[in-house]
């Protein structure tokens, strides 16, 4: 894939979600009796606007670029939830390496079935953890990732907190917002993103996302976790930085 696959036009993206293997995928989203992972559960429809909307992250040039690099680093994908948008990437781009990081034991387990059912098992790993325990100093974790992935985990400036410290120096934040909340958070992932060593870049409007005012939030690592993230587990929404 990497030549072809990372130029992604309109004609392109229909195929990708035409395709046995996204199809399949949410079918596991939308029939998953054990628990409601996403909020789809029983609306094919439903798991298929939601993984739509994560595959028009293929618009955002941060991930093209990581993906399309000679050595692709890790890539993270943050309260991981049914996978979104993580295995929707990882389907789209056989380069992509990516760790889902979920704390919920109901949610680890249909990400675990998913992971073997859709055979990602060489390039998908779940991480059945909080992030903060993932990141912390001299776990395996901290300052690994390439891309931090997150929709639906919190505010700007929670996101910001929890993404610094599991990514490396250089690497990239993509958050999934709403146009709406990422104007109105936007000053707290800032002044989060000061205190964490993040930068932010830019937002990207998902134009080829089936969902209303849907857009990426870019953020560049730019300088090292200072050693007091990441706090206890928790602390990041309870007593958000900004």
């Amino acid at each position: 894939m990497p030549g072809d696959s990372l130029s992604w036009g309109d004609a392109a993206y229909r195929e990708l979600l035409a395709r046995d293997d996204v199809r399949a995928y949410a079918d596991l989203l939308a029939g998953y009796g054990r628990a409601n992972v996403t909020g789809a559960r029983g609306s094919s429809r439903a798991a298929a606007e939601l993984i739509g909307d994560s595959l028009a992250l293929l618009e955002v040039d941060e991930l093209l670029a990581a993906a399309g690099s000679n050595v692709p680093g890790p890539w993270a994908d943050l309260g991981s939830g049914g996978g979104l948008p993580g295995i929707a990437l990882a389907l789209a781009l056989p380069v992509a390496h990516v760790t889902l990081i979920e704390a919920v034991g109901k949610k680890c387990a249909f990400l675990r079935d998913t992971v073997g059912e859709l055979g990602l098992g060489e390039r998908v790993e779940v991480a059945c953890a909080r992030s903060e325990e993932l990141a912390a100093t001299g776990a395996p974790g901290r300052e690994r990732f390439a891309v931090v992935l997150a929709k639906a985990v919190g505010s700007l400036a929670v996101v910001v907190e929890l993404a610094s410290p599991l990514l490396c120096r250089g690497g990239v934040l993509l958050a999934s917002k709403t146009a709406a909340a990422g104007r109105r958070e936007a000053a707290g992932g800032e002044a989060a993103g000061a205190a964490c060593g993040l930068a932010p870049r830019r937002l990207v409007s998902l134009t080829r996302s089936p969902l209303s005012d849907s857009v990426c939030v870019v953020y560049e690592k730019i300088s090292p976790t200072p050693e007091r993230f990441p706090r206890r587990p928790g602390m990041a929404a309870k007593r958000p930085l900004a």
